[in-house]
C-alpha cells in the first residue's frame, strides 16, 4: 500500500472537530453520518444508505495527533459490470496522522498515510470520506457470470442475422447486396 497524504477537505461547518484537544484527551467518538456530512459519497450512492464510524485520537510519543478508526456503510451502488443499482455493505478502517504542514506531511508520508489539516480543526468527513470512496468494492456482482450482465454474444457466420431497424437498415442491405 503507498501511503496517502489527504488534503482536508472542509465539507460541513457545523461539527468541526478540534483534533490536537480530542487527541490529547484520547478521545473516541462514535456517528452516524447523514448526507450532508458526506456529499461526494452520496453522490454515488442510489436510494438509502448508512455509514456508521467511529474514531479513537491520540498522541504518539512525538506529539503527533493520530486517528484510527472503523466504518461500516450500506447503501445502493452503480456495479460497473452490470449496470445495476446493488445495495451492499461493506467495512473499513483509518489510521491517519494528522499535521497542519506541508513539509512535515511530506516527511511523514514516506512511513504512514497523513491527513493534511488547514487548521486545528477537522470534519469527520474530513477523516473519512476518502477511505469510505476507496473502500466502495470494485465488483458488486457476486455470481459469475453476472446474471444482470449485457448480453454480448454475435450470431455465427454460418447463423442469419436479424435485420437492424432504424438508420442502420439501410447499411444492411447494402451489405448483403
Amino acid at each position: 500500500r503507498v501511503p496517502m497524504i489527504a488534503p482536508a477537505m472542509k465539507t460541513r461547518q457545523d461539527e468541526l472537530l478540534v483534533y490536537r484537544e480530542l487527541a490529547r484527551r484520547r478521545a473516541k467518538i462514535s456517528r452516524r453520518l447523514d448526507e450532508a456530512s458526506l456529499p461526494r459519497w452520496s453522490a454515488l450512492t442510489q436510494d438509502e444508505w448508512m455509514v456508521e464510524v467511529e474514531l479513537a485520537f491520540s498522541l504518539d510519543d512525538t506529539g503527533l495527533a493520530w486517528v484510527h478508526g472503523d466504518f461500516v456503510a450500506h447503501a445502493g451502488v452503480l456495479c460497473q459490470r452490470c449496470l445495476e443499482v446493488l445495495n451492499t455493505g461493506y467495512a473499513g478502517s483509518v489510521a491517519l496522522c494528522i499535521v497542519s504542514d506541508d513539509a512535515r506531511a511530506a516527511e511523514l508520508a514516506q512511513t504512514c498515510d497523513v491527513l493534511l489539516a488547514t487548521g486545528d480543526e477537522l470534519a469527520i468527513a474530513d477523516i473519512i470520506e476518502d477511505e469510505l470512496l476507496l473502500a466502495i468494492p470494485e465488483q458488486l456482482c457476486s455470481e459469475e457470470p453476472c446474471e444482470r450482465q449485457p448480453v454480448m454474444t454475435y450470431p455465427a457466420d454460418d447463423e442469419p442475422a436479424e435485420a437492424p431497424a432504424g438508420p442502420f437498415a439501410v447499411l444492411s442491405k447494402l451489405k448483403t447486396e
